[in-house]
């Protein structure tokens, strides 16, 4: 036990040292960021990754604490599993945050002039969005909000289903593969109105407003 929570504590310097220098680096505005974490996970509700490393300190200090105490077994084999789940989302976290920031950092202009073509042509597929009435900020931002939700639902579906995949016999990979090659089409779609989107927000906020 001892040597697993010395490993953990390793662990959890990696990730303070890894969490200072995603958040010092971190310029994605707070409009296109969501949740980080399920809230029966942490109590922290922070955008920076820092304060949910400290989190995961402290509770390991108590577990730390309740082995001298000799408290029950039970009690601490749960919290020594919410520890290593805690850990395990933060490294998740880490990876997928890193993601959409290089995503984010995408030349912007070139993005612009793609959806700008796009938002011309009779068949785009975000028309309803720019004919759809949004007379204040708030509704632009509660359509961003929804379709963060959307991704995040996508992108854990594609994540059960590579881990499926894995397992399955050969015969069952192929239908596989094509669940989730639908899902990455979709996925695909999401993001170009969460872009979509995000540039709207812009304009409104700018007294730009093009609907």
């Amino acid at each position: 036990m001892i040597d697993s929570l010395n490993k953990i504590a390793n662990v959890l310097k990696k990730l303070a040292v890894d969490a200072t220098e995603y958040d010092k680096s971190n310029t994605i505005p707070k409009l296109a960021e969501h949740a980080l974490f399920e809230q029966n996970l942490f109590k922290s509700q922070s955008r920076q990754l820092i304060y949910y490393v400290k989190e995961s300190q402290e509770l390991l200090n108590q577990v730390n604490s309740m082995i001298d105490k000799k408290s029950s077994n039970s009690m601490i084999a749960f919290q020594c599993a919410k520890l290593v789940d805690q850990c395990q989302a933060i490294k998740k976290a880490l990876g997928s945050q890193n993601q959409r920031k290089e995503s984010y950092q995408i030349d912007k202009k070139a993005k612009a002039i793609y959806f700008e073509k796009k938002r011309q042509t009779s068949d785009n597929n975000f028309e309803w969005l720019a004919k759809k009435v949004m007379v204040n900020s708030q509704q632009l931002y509660q359509e961003l909000s929804k379709h963060h939700e959307y991704r995040q639902r996508f992108e854990q579906k594609i994540s059960q289903l590579n881990h499926q995949l894995e397992q399955s016999a050969s015969q069952d990979k192929i239908v596989k593969q094509h669940e989730i090659l639908q899902l990455q089409k979709r996925l695909g779609q999401c993001n170009k109105a969460i872009y979509f989107i995000e540039q709207k927000i812009e304009n409104f906020e700018k007294g730009k407003r093009r609907y």
